[in-house]
């Protein structure tokens, strides 16, 4: 048992909103992280072969697949799939590349469900956004150095939109605070950022995008 959830992502909410974040701050003209989204899926790639892919279904479901070129081991998508409940989509594209884990995630869930196969070494490295933040500490360190005030200045602001994105109050006055630590004031785009924010439900009034379930 403390070896599956050794292995396990993280929930699927945590994982949409921060990686949802990230894509934002892209948009508004802030580092590529490797994050893309489209619709109701979330994707991350490094370049370097190692990939997930995040969806969000219908009644508080999720599926997350992936591989992680370091530690997974590759498997066959059959072999992931076998006692996986009906309404997961066999023909997901996520499971066209090569793979290495598929967890489903029902509604009322404390943790992710899987094949009777054994957890996969690296599902809880590529299904976890937890870099975001040292990344973009990292550019803000690249761009005006440490000089013991980025702490100081840079983290309150990060973790209040950070708490503003889970509690769906994302404004462009938070994304522009960040975002000038990021980029020169002159290439930032806030309300790109708020666009992006907003179509994956984390400003006021708008929802998270989801799939239907189809069976």
């Amino acid at each position: 048992m403390a070896d599956r959830g050794r292995h396990l992502p993280p929930p699927p909410d945590h994982t949409w909103v921060v990686g949802s974040l990230a894509v934002a701050l892209e948009e508004g003209g802030g580092p590529g992280l490797g994050y893309r989204r489209a619709g109701a899926c979330l994707e991350y790639d490094d370049g370097s072969g190692t990939h997930w892919q995040l969806v969000r279904l219908a009644g508080g479901r999720a599926v997350v697949t992936g591989f992680d070129v370091d530690y997974s081991e590759e498997r066959d998508p059959a072999e992931l799939l076998a006692g996986a409940p009906g309404w997961l989509p066999r023909d997901w594209s996520g499971l066209t590349e090569r793979i290495a884990f598929c967890y489903w995630w029902e509604h009322g869930a404390d943790e992710w469900s899987y094949a009777s196969c054994p957890p996969d070494r690296g599902a809880k490295v590529t299904g976890s956004p937890y870099d975001v933040e040292e990344r973009l500490f990292e550019r803000v360190w690249e761009r005006v150095g440490d000089d013991g005030e980025v702490a100081r200045e840079f983290t309150p602001q990060l973790d209040a939109l950070l708490d503003a994105a889970f509690e769906g109050r994302v404004g462009e006055d938070g994304l522009g605070a960040v975002l000038q630590w990021l980029e020169d004031a002159r290439y930032v785009r806030p309300a790109a950022a708020l666009a992006a924010a907003e179509g994956a439900g984390l400003t006021p009034g708008s929802r998270r995008p989801e799939l239907p379930v189809t069976a």
